[in-house]
């Protein structure tokens, strides 16, 4: 029997089951009717990925064999679909390397990819200037929709709001306001923990990376400063609901770290305090968010604007504030029951690809 499948998501692991921990959006798993995942390891638990899957050594090379493995297994299913999306770069750059050889046709097809950091656009520039069609990327941020938009052409590429799973985080009723909690493994600036613990500020610093230990050799004497690495999910949203406020002093990048962090926090009704920078920015503004953004990353400023988060902790103004932006979060980035979401992605892309649409973009591009 032919494969009716419209929507094909290419990935190069994915979790079974997802009892005990957040839905993550983008999730090949699982999926709406007629269309399917195509995974190159299927893990039960998160354990288990982290073992097997994270824990070993995978360099560029080991990633390609997978992933041309993965495309010539189900090259017959690849080529009959509307829609693929590729979770891993590695996905996009070979069917895009096939395409241009003309060992893959892609008339009549989306081929999308989630572009987290500008460099996973910008290395692809050139020769998605002359790809065919079908080749498309989706930005997470207003600002690099912009840009990748300039370099690339509109019509190449899509704006597509993060989501997370607000069933997982929700407002706790009894609030501990124990540590701030300074969450992440990447572009985080870990030089203004120690000043922030010598103002008598309490943190917590959770991130997955082992090597923080020796980051923070010293500070872990102090009874104020708690390092927790490898947390399960369970853990990590004790540590949060726990927080009087969710730290994110965010170096510059070409990403839009400390986004997802920011949008657990937001839903979790905690307090967050972060500088200016891509997709943060953004977030505040949309959600009205009542604690204002800080410019820099001087650890005099985020003392100070600790203390007035701490002054208004139990100020009805603030937290009505504070659930006000939650409840804006919740329209724009609140994870859809059952697939949903992938059905809406397929659904706006396919609109997006018709007659009329098309009309009116030759239109607006020669006016």
């Amino acid at each position: 029997m032919a494969d009716s499948s419209q929507l094909v998501v290419l990935a190069p692991y994915a979790l079974r089951d997802w009892s005990g921990r957040p839905r993550r959006f983008l999730d090949p798993a699982p999926m709406p009717f007629r269309s399917k995942a195509l995974v190159g390891a299927w893990f039960q638990n998160d354990e288990q990925l982290e073992r097997d899957y994270h824990r070993r050594q995978r360099g560029t090379t080991r990633r390609m064999v997978d992933a041309f493995r993965l495309i010539v297994q189900n090259y017959t299913t690849l080529h009959r679909v509307r829609m693929i999306y590729c979770l891993d770069g590695m996905h996009y750059a070979i069917l895009l390397m096939l395409a241009r050889f003309g060992m893959f046709r892609t008339e009549g097809k989306i081929i999308r990819r989630v572009a987290f950091h500008d460099t996973a656009w910008q290395n692809l520039a050139a020769k998605l200037r002359t790809a065919p069609a079908a080749f498309q990327i989706e930005c997470i941020t207003h600002e690099q929709f912009a840009s990748a938009a300039k370099h690339l052409g509109a019509h190449r590429v899509v704006s597509r709001p993060w989501k997370i799973d607000t069933g997982w985080f929700q407002p706790a009723p009894d609030a501990l306001h124990l540590r701030a909690l300074l969450p992440g493994n990447i572009s985080r600036d870990e030089s203004i923990v120690p000043p922030l613990l010598h103002s008598g500020i309490s943190i917590t610093r959770i991130a997955r990376s082992d090597s923080l230990h020796a980051r923070f050799a010293t500070e872990i004497a102090d009874p104020r400063f708690e390092l927790v690495t490898n947390a399960s999910h369970r853990e990590y949203l004790e540590h949060l609901l726990a927080a009087p406020a969710v730290l994110l002093p965010i170096v510059p990048c070409d990403g839009s770290a400390g986004l997802t962090a920011a949008l657990e926090a937001i839903a979790a009704g905690i307090p967050v305090l972060a500088n200016r920078s891509m997709g943060l920015t953004e977030l505040f503004a949309e959600c009205q968010y009542p604690v204002p953004m800080l410019h820099n990353l001087d650890p005099e400023a985020w003392t100070h604007a600790y203390r007035q988060i701490d002054e208004r902790h139990d100020s009805p103004e603030f937290l009505e504030a504070l659930e006000h932006s939650r409840r804006l979060l919740l329209k724009h980035h609140r994870i859809l029951p059952a697939g949903d979401d992938w059905a809406q992605i397929f659904a706006a892309a396919c609109a997006a690809e018709s007659p009329a649409y098309e009309t009116s973009l030759h239109e607006a591009s020669t006016a």
